[in-house]
């Protein structure tokens, strides 16, 4: 292998376009959620989170995506060097959040407590989806500057893509 081909094998890629429907997935999950006061649209959106945390190739969103969304013309893939690890680290996140919120909704008497969590979950997939700013993203970043997690495997570490 010559030193381009190796280069370009190290940059970390991903599908900016599948981020945006998944987070636009998420967005409306938790909103219907909320306005209709649903706890099992909490649920499924704690599910597909967790799926998509854990197992990206197997994310409810992914499939979504690749298999009707796509097909259909109604996203085009838009690959972006980018790191997939800090995504993955904030819908793990959010992926707790929604997962406690269901607790709360369905399990306690806490359900103010489990509303709140959905909202928060909802606002901050709103903020990535309308403006780009990943919180989770963020948070990651500064985790890996400190050593807790892994850096960022890109130069330049965090970057806001904004709209």
């Amino acid at each position: 292998m010559n030193e381009a081909t190796v280069s370009q094998m190290a940059i970390p890629r991903l599908d900016s376009q599948m981020l945006k429907f998944s987070q636009g997935c998420v967005v409306v999950l938790t909103a219907l959620a909320f306005l209709f006061s649903q706890p099992i649209l909490v649920l499924l959106a704690a599910l597909c989170l967790t799926v998509s945390a854990l197992v990206p190739q197997a994310s409810p969103f992914r499939l979504l995506y690749q298999r009707v969304i796509v097909p259909l013309h109604l996203l085009q893939p838009r690959i972006v060097e980018d790191d997939p690890a800090p995504h993955r680290f904030a819908q793990g996140v959010g992926a707790v959040f929604v997962i406690v919120a269901t607790i709360c909704l369905l399990l306690t008497p806490a359900h103010t407590v489990g509303w709140v969590l959905d909202l928060i979950v909802f606002v901050l997939a709103t903020l990535n989806f309308a403006v780009g700013f990943c919180a989770g993203c963020f948070v990651y970043y500064h985790l890996g500057r400190l050593g807790l997690l892994p850096r960022v495997r890109y130069e330049g570490g965090f970057h806001w893509r904004g709209v």
